[in-house]
């Protein structure tokens, strides 16, 4: 168990802990992408989320799960570099999809691996503890690389791509260091095409599982459409570089903590959970109404409440799952979100190069607050 916690906590925190990270939207306007061209970057590495996160998640049912996901950290490593050779449209593109590769490798097998590790100790009913600290080991992760940015933002974004290479390196060393959980028979059995099916099946079909994996993926592609883009929210309002650093440093520091204490409210009903987010959704929107700096405090608020929910939402999706297929119908799960995340992150900067970005934060706050708001009256009905 211990092994388990400070590996799977080591490669979270290298994995989010890249320098370059607070400030590449903000690298790409500077390095003269309009609106447009930046929701197109950045859907295409959504979009390669979508081609391979479920062939991701079969190859990580049926290989190992390690190797699978310290190859993916070089991946991404290799798109830094791209970054280094080529700053501008093509190059950032490029450099995206490979991290989209990265992306799609690691959902689902890091899902699995830990879940699969728990149950192997007869420890499952934990898994929403362990998860919830890989997830504040993540937000540490990106704290302390927004720190660091923040701190060597004036050596330029050459030198945070560098160290983001070296970081990578270093984490593709971590997923090697996870224990490795028995792997069942079934796994093996049937081809790939025969395996996939099985898992899109029983995505729709095992009790409890289908509106779970509706509700997530709704919820994490808007979430993930506005992460990248709170850069520029940052700029926007009049937050300097190195503010900008620590406002991103803040956000993690948020959803860190309320990752690591998600498990205290287990037992909350799903409805309340559904309130929550249309709560978090209602926070953007007031962020977006007043657009000032001191607005950041509502995406603060924002960010503690999602990482309640959805810390908690993805420990029920995984008991609910069946081990030989865990990985494959995860990431069923992460390509609804990715499909959504591209299009509502193309959409975003089609919107921001219409109209402005402060109208995008604020459509978006909106849907994410008619997203919880629909569920929790669906709920609501379910026990009239």
């Amino acid at each position: 168990m211990r092994r388990l916690l400070l590996s799977a906590g080591a490669l979270r925190f290298l994995d989010a802990f890249v320098l370059i990270g607070p400030f590449y939207t903000v690298m790409f306007a500077e390095r003269g992408l309009t609106p447009a061209q930046i929701g197109v970057v950045l859907a295409a590495w959504s979009g390669m989320c979508v081609v391979l996160e479920v062939p991701c998640g079969v190859l990580a049912d049926r290989f190992s799960r390690r190797w699978l996901m310290s190859v993916a950290q070089l991946m991404r490593c290799v798109g830094f570099g791209v970054w280094l050779a080529f700053p501008g449209f093509w190059g950032f593109l490029v450099g995206l999809m490979l991290w989209g590769m990265k992306s799609a490798t690691l959902s689902g097998a890091f899902e699995a691996a830990v879940f699969d590790e728990l149950k192997a100790h007869g420890r499952e009913v934990e898994y929403v503890r362990v998860f919830g600290r890989t997830q504040a080991a993540r937000f540490a992760g990106v704290l302390a690389g927004a720190l660091g940015a923040g701190a060597a933002a004036p050596l330029g974004y050459d030198v945070l791509i560098g160290a983001s290479i070296a970081v990578g390196v270093a984490a593709a060393g971590a997923a090697l260091a996870l224990p490795k959980a028995p792997r069942l028979t079934a796994t093996h059995r049937g081809g790939y095409f025969a395996h996939l099916r099985r898992g899109a099946a029983e995505a729709a079909r095992l009790p409890g599982v289908p509106g779970l994996l509706i509700f997530i993926a709704g919820m994490q592609a808007v979430a993930s459409s506005l992460a990248d883009y709170w850069q520029l929210f940052a700029r926007d309002v009049g937050l300097p570089k190195p503010a900008i650093a620590l406002f991103i440093a803040a956000l993690s520091g948020v959803g860190a903590v309320a990752a690591a204490q998600a498990h205290r409210l287990r037992a909350l009903p799903m409805k309340a959970l559904y309130v929550m987010l249309t709560a978090a959704g209602l926070a953007v929107v007031a962020a977006a109404l007043t657009y000032r700096v001191w607005s950041v405090g509502f995406l603060l608020v924002y960010g503690a409440i999602l990482w309640l929910v959805d810390t908690n939402v993805d420990a029920r999706f995984q008991h609910a799952l069946r081990p030989e297929t865990r990985a494959t119908v995860a990431s069923v799960k992460g390509f609804a979100n990715q499909c959504g995340t591209s299009l509502l992150m193309l959409n975003f900067g089609l919107i921001a190069q219409g109209s402005s970005y402060q109208a995008a934060f604020l459509g978006y706050g909106v849907l994410l607050a008619a997203l919880g708001a629909g569920y929790a009256s669906w709920a609501a009905t379910r026990r009239t």
